[in-house]
């Protein structure tokens, strides 16, 4: 008994290795990889930096080679400086879907998007119901309401009720 003990260890053990192995994803870029200067993102940041983009970083940080996760910082400074264009945008959300995993490992999070705390300009509610009778009779109603808000002090209201027996 002592034996089958041990070799159901083992297996365990094999199991959870192998589970790991199988998790981790061969195709996901490395972050130390070095990013080549033919590369999109490389490019769009170079010229985001001589447009001023990036408070803290320069042309001359792109003198050497740089790695994803270097080019990631790079972006996460655009990203906060707020010095970019409605233009920049297109090529701002590519390169925060590509570098996601660098960004988020920079410390970097997406900006919440504002609710708005004005009223809905359009509300619409309503209810329905069917009731069964012991006698075998059923009745059913059907209820419909709604609000339109045109300004702060003028709204207009309709409602309906139907009931079929």
């Amino acid at each position: 008994m002592n034996d089958m003990k041990k070799i159901l260890l083992l297996a365990s053990l094999f199991t959870a290795c192998a589970i790991e192995a199988f998790a981790y994803n061969v195709y996901a870029p490395n972050s130390f990889d070095t990013v080549s200067k033919g590369n999109y993102a490389y490019k769009t940041v170079y010229t985001m930096c001589e447009q001023g983009k990036a408070p803290d970083y320069t042309t001359a940080f792109f003198d050497r080679q740089l790695t994803r996760y270097e080019l990631a910082g790079v972006i996460k400074d655009i990203l906060e400086g707020g010095k970019t264009v409605p233009e920049d945008n297109p090529s701002l959300m590519k390169l925060r879907k590509d570098y996601a995993r660098e960004l988020e490992a920079l410390g970097w999070k997406p900006p919440k998007r504002q609710l708005s705390k004005e009223k809905p300009i359009l509300e619409i509610g309503g209810d329905s119901r069917i009731r069964y009778n012991n006698g075998g009779d059923a009745d059913a109603r059907v209820r419909v309401a709604g609000r339109w808000n045109i300004t702060d002090n003028t709204s207009i209201q309709a409602g309906g009720e139907k009931n079929v027996e």
